[in-house]
Formats: structure tokens, sequence, C-alpha cells
């Protein structure tokens, strides 16, 4: 691979993420989901100089604040600049998935196709504009996987390091980057063709993993205990509580929803006669195993998920049912049958690769073993919505693309649906920030209105960033630990904007979302209790 010639396609990645910016008004200065948590982050190193994470977050995530605090420095602290770092970081996780690609073998126009896959992913690509941990955390990942490919195949010592750099500061976004460097151990037991020396490869990996569980024992007495985190090491301990169906009917589940966004690259697989069949004969066995363990097929797009048929983040934000609408009712079965498709179409894929010795082989490992210990802790940690499956989402790419290789047909097929694929992402995109500009806005005009701002419940986001993160605003001897609506406290307030009328409350005004489209609501209520 010459690395002259790959940047018209990395330019061209760059493009469309520059002009999906600009489709879906990301500019908006407004929370989304709990991005708020990080952002108090961001603009207290702005302020005071000093690195301090919220004890709301789970997380410690120093890198993504260091990151969002250069942009807040050059434009000034605002959602908006701090969405605009992550765009430009899901940017350069596709460059990544493009270049391992490319480093496989894979023509341009598969990896183009991969890198596509990633970014127009409907989840990927709407937690891209927000300030979440995930996408800052699934390019740093694959930034590492790209390295350790590299390395393994140009037997690159400097590459090696290259990975280790990127998992650490992936890790310095979320603690489970701790198991990145641990994917590459298994392409370096098995390849004997390789001349990155094993021991000197293995201790350098073993030693990048052993200093980031010292740094996460550290960072607690560096920068103070995190009530989230302490409440999830304490839930631990009901691990085994758990009846094994259980564990067996969420990791079928989790297959289904994680698999769904890239089934234009997995469906188009299906191209070939051939494979129709073999695809078919094991969508009917998985068929035929969920019915007998579960009961049921399972959704692929759950309601309460990041992206369901009723919208993309945005309603479950808010207080008030989202009633399916008729055509999500319609279109499930379809949706169903998609997701099975999809998953049986990876099973084919994945039994092709491992029946047939190749060149890539190493490679497979290492996405392999990094596939199972990314599931490994979405299991450990309970981890169960599909905001967290997109760590997967880089590795379900790069099979699916390169399974694509040389199928031109397939490819076109592939393209199409990724077409339908940036409809709904973008729709539901620009629907999710202005459902959020809405309650930012109707917040402010009933505070005008005289309204205290502790009597005012306007959904998770603008709650958390107005009264958690800013607790001034509270009444006198309040505690954000129990008393912000809907983010610490249960507590009903007089006001509430919401998504339906409320029984035993009045509606006194209803705003209408004029970017709504396949959403299931296109209105929202402001309601007032007696």
């Amino acid at each position: 691979m010459n690395e002259k010639r790959e940047w018209p396609a990395l330019l061209a990645i760059a493009g469309v993420s520059a002009t999906c910016w600009l489709l879906v008004g990301a500019r908006a200065n407004v929370p989304v989901i709990d991005d708020w948590v990080y952002a108090w982050s961001v603009q207290h190193l702005v302020d005071t100089g000093r690195l301090q994470v919220l004890d709301i977050s789970a997380v410690y995530p120093i890198a993504q604040v260091l990151w969002g605090a250069l942009f807040a420095r050059i434009a000034g602290f605002s959602f908006g600049a701090l969405r605009l770092s992550t765009v430009v970081v899901a940017a350069l996780g596709c460059w990544a998935v493009y270049l391992t690609l490319r480093e496989c073998g894979c023509q341009r126009s598969t990896s183009l196709l991969g890198a596509f896959a990633l970014a127009l992913d409907p989840v990927y690509f709407a937690l891209s504009f927000s300030f979440m941990t995930e996408v800052p955390f699934v390019s740093l990942s694959a930034m590492a996987l790209y390295w350790y490919t590299r390395a393994i195949r140009r037997d690159e010592r400097a590459a090696v390091w290259a990975g280790c750099v990127c998992a650490a500061a992936a890790f310095l976004v979320r603690p489970i980057g701790i198991v990145l460097p641990l994917s590459m151990l298994p392409a370096l037991v098995r390849n004997r063709q390789s001349r990155v020396p094993l021991r000197y490869s293995a201790t350098l990996l073993i030693a990048t993993t052993v200093v980031l569980g010292a740094v996460q024992v550290a960072m607690p007495r560096i920068l103070g205990p995190l009530r989230e985190a302490v409440i999830r090491e304490e839930n631990l301990r009901w691990w085994f509580t758990v009846p094994a169906a259980s564990y067996l009917r969420w990791n079928v589940e989790v297959m289904f929803v994680a698999v769904f966004p890239f089934a234009p690259l997995l469906v188009a697989y299906m191209s070939r006669w051939r494979r129709t069949m073999a695809v078919g004969a094991a969508a009917i066995v998985l068929a035929i195993c969920c019915r007998t363990l579960l009961g049921a097929l399972p959704m692929p797009l759950p309601r309460g998920q990041t992206w369901s048929l009723q919208e993309i983040a945005a309603r479950t934000m808010l207080d008030g049912d989202v009633a399916p609408s008729s055509w999500s009712l319609q279109i499930a079965p379809a949706v169903k049958l998609f997701g099975l498709l999809a998953l049986g179409a990876l099973a084919v894929i994945a039994a092709r690769i491992w029946r047939r010795p190749t060149e890539w082989r190493p490679v497979e490992r290492v996405i392999l073993a990094l596939g199972v210990l990314q599931v490994a802790c979405i299991n450990v940690l309970w981890l169960y919505n599909d905001r967290y499956y997109v760590v997967l989402a880089p590795l379900l790419a790069i099979v699916g693309a390169r399974a694509l290789d040389r199928d031109r047909r397939g490819k076109w097929i592939a393209t199409a649906m990724l077409v339908i694929w940036a409809g709904v992402a973008i729709s539901g995109t620009r629907d999710m920030l202005a459902v959020n500009e809405a309650c930012v806005r109707i917040t402010r005009e009933l505070e005008a209105s005289g309204i205290p701002s502790w009597d005012i419940d306007a959904g998770y986001a603008w709650n958390g960033w107005r009264l958690y993160a800013h607790p001034d605003n509270l009444p006198p001897g309040a505690n954000r630990l129990y008393d912000v609506p809907f983010v610490t406290s249960n507590r009903a307030t007089q006001y509430s904007i919401t998504n339906s009328p409320l029984a035993h409350s009045e509606v006194i005004r209803i705003a209408p979302l004029e970017r709504a489209s396949w959403q299931a609501t296109r209105a929202l209520y402001v309601v007032r209790r007696p």
C-alpha cells in the first residue's frame, strides 16, 4: 500500500463528514443524552485550568476532555464546538477502518465501503454529533487495530508502539480500552512468518496492559472517586445471581442489535445464488434456535435503544409515553427478517474465513480476539444498550466489507442500501438535535415568565446540564445527588416538557417538531400539574 495514493479516498471520507455536519444542523448549543457530564469537565478545565471529572460520571475520559478543551480554547466553549471535536475524531476512526482494509490488500472501493458503513451506522453517526464517550473510544480503538494490523503485515516494531499509544488513549476515554493490547497476542503466538520478535512484542503489549491497570487504580486517588463507578463496581457482586438463561437471551439480543447496522454489507453478500442458499440455511437454523431458546425472534431495533423504530436518541430522554407509529408496526416483521439474514450472512462469512487459511489469518485472530474481549466486557459490566455495542462496529465493518472485495454486484447493492442508511441517520440526528433545541427554548421561555428552574422538568439532558452540572440553579438547601428531576429524583415538577399529555395534568402548550419525519411523534407538550 502506497500511503500517498490513499489521500483522495481519505479526503472523500472527510468530505462526507463535512457535508453531514451541514445537513444535520450540528452547531446547536444543546446537550445530547448525557454528554453534559463530560462537557462540564471541559468547561471546568477551560475556566480554571484544573482537570476534574463530574462525580456522576462512570469513567475518567481524560483524553476526550483534553481533546474537547482544545476545540473550546479555539472556538469558545459550546456544545457545538465539542460536537465538532467528536465529528473530527469520528472521521479519523473511519480513516482507520479504510487503512486497515487497504493494509489487508482490499481494493480501494471495498475499503471506502467499509469506512462509509461505519460512518453511516445510525448509532455511530448520531453519537458522532454529541460529546458522548462512545465514538472517541471506538475511533481510537480502530486506530489501535490499524497499527496492530500494520505491525503484523509489515513486521514493524514502531507500529506495535503506535498501536499501544492509541490503546492507551482509548483507555483514557473508557477503561475497557485495557483489553486492546491483549487482542494482538493470539496473532503473535501463531504467526511464525512474522519477523517482529514474539518476546519483544508480547512484553510491550503486556507491559502496556499492566501500566493501564495501574493507572485505573490510581485515578480515583488522583481525580477523586466517581459515584457511578462505585455503584457499578458494587453491582458486580450480583453477577452470578442472574440465571444463565438470562445471559443467553441477552447475548443473542446483543448480536442481533449489534449486527443490524451493518446489514447493508452483510445482506449484499447474498448477491450470488450459492451465497443466498447458504445464508438462507443459516438464517433458518438461527430462527429455529431463537424460537426454541427464546420463544421469539429478537427485534434488532428494540424500543428504548439509541436507534429504534420510533426515533434516534431524543424522546427516551423525556417524560411521557411514545406509542409506536402505525408504519413501524407494519415494518417490524421485515426488520426482524432483515436482521436475521444479516446475522446469518455473518455466520456464513465467519465459517468460510475459518475454513480457508489465508495470509489474512493473523489479522483475523486480532479481530476475533478483540470481538471476544469486548463482548466479555459488555457482559461483565452489564452494558446492554446499543450505545455500548458500537465497540464492535469497526470489526463488523471490516469483516463485512472484506467479504465483498471481489464482488462488484454485491458492492453496488451495499452502496444502494447505505444510501438508505444515510437518510435514516441524517434525518434521525437532525430530529435528535431539534428535540433538544426545543426543550432548551421552551425551558428558557418558562423561566422568563417567572417559573423557577427547579420546577421545570425539561428532560434528562437539559435537567442534567442546568441543574446537576450547575447546582446553583437548584433551590436553597437542595442536594444535586438527590434533588434533580429525571436525573437523580423522581419528584414531579409542576411544569414538564413531555412526549405526550400526562394524566391529571393540563396541556398549556404544544410545540411542533418541524424536523420530525419518520419519528413516532411530531410535537412536544408542555404540561402543568395542579
